[in-house]
């Protein structure tokens, strides 16, 4: 009974939506989600100047270090 309450705290928060770019870059729709997921590893988090033709506003490229 006390683990299924766990399971479903743990299952009602939304995942962060993260694309990974490849060698440690990854890509998110907004700057509290690119944190979410670092936090998620208990890892700093480092922006990344990488601005792109046809990147949709609020978009941010980081790093998880």
């Amino acid at each position: 009974m006390i683990l299924a309450g766990a399971v479903a705290g743990c299952a009602s928060r939304p995942a962060p939506r993260v694309t990974m770019l490849g060698d440690g870059v990854l890509k998110s729709p907004t700057a509290q989600e690119a944190e979410a997921y670092c936090r998620n590893f208990g890892a700093p988090m480092r922006f990344l100047v990488f601005k792109g033709p046809g990147v949709p506003a609020g978009e941010v490229t980081f790093r998880c270090d």
